[in-house]
């Protein structure tokens, strides 16, 4: 950011790139490096590619999080399906973004309340599934295997939920909030007693 330049019979000066004319100051040295931090939208490579999970469900969120999944307002902008068919299958009236699915659904959002009281943890959501997803891997303590024990029961509450929609959607059937728990208590453990094979807990332990 601060450049030199040698030239013969000229005086050499030392330039604050970032503002040339005025010079260096804090106010202006504080915006560039906070312009250059790394957005906060991005999840770590080694927080997606997890070895306990299938490839598919690590790809899933990889796809959640770039807003490349066929979800009904993405099928729109494609010229893929009809403005009306926008509306989520839950029939809560309103239009099936990535974001109202995972996370504002009347229906499908009150999964993470489920989640937080079968986990005993206490917060309130964020409206970005980014910020969701940290939030709740650190929501009570940032202990390595603690975060790491959350976001694989995160990945699990995202995939049950994007399978009953599509079950919803393509297949008519219906499971009720608390069976889509279940569901997420058993993946989640499976995947967990593949990280850990000495596991002591049964799966009764687990819930």
């Amino acid at each position: 950011m601060i450049s030199s330049l040698l030239q013969v019979d000229t005086e050499d000066v030392w330039t604050w790139t970032p503002d040339p004319v005025e010079g260096y100051t804090v106010r202006v040295a504080y915006r560039t490096i906070i312009d250059r931090t790394p957005p906060t939208n991005i999840v770590p490579a080694a927080l997606l590619w997890r070895k306990d999970v299938p490839v598919k469900v690590s790809v899933f969120p990889w796809r959640l999080f770039r807003h490349r999944l066929p979800s009904k307002t993405n099928l729109f902008r494609r010229g893929i399906i009809p403005s009306e068919a926008q509306l989520c299958i839950s029939g809560c009236g309103q239009q099936e973004s990535e974001t109202h699915l995972f996370l504002s659904c009347t229906l499908f959002g009150h999964i993470w309340q489920l989640i937080r009281n079968w986990l005993g943890v206490y917060s309130a959501d964020p409206g970005n599934i980014v910020d969701h997803f940290h939030q709740f891997g650190t929501s009570s303590g940032y202990g390595k295997l603690r975060c790491s024990l959350k976001h694989l029961i995160w990945f699990a509450t995202v995939w049950e939920i994007w399978k009953e929609r599509n079950d919803r959607i393509f297949r008519g059937q219906e499971r009720s909030h608390y069976q889509m728990l279940e569901a997420i208590k058993l993946l989640s453990f499976w995947w967990f007693k593949v990280k850990f094979t000495v596991f002591p807990y049964c799966f009764h332990d687990w819930c």
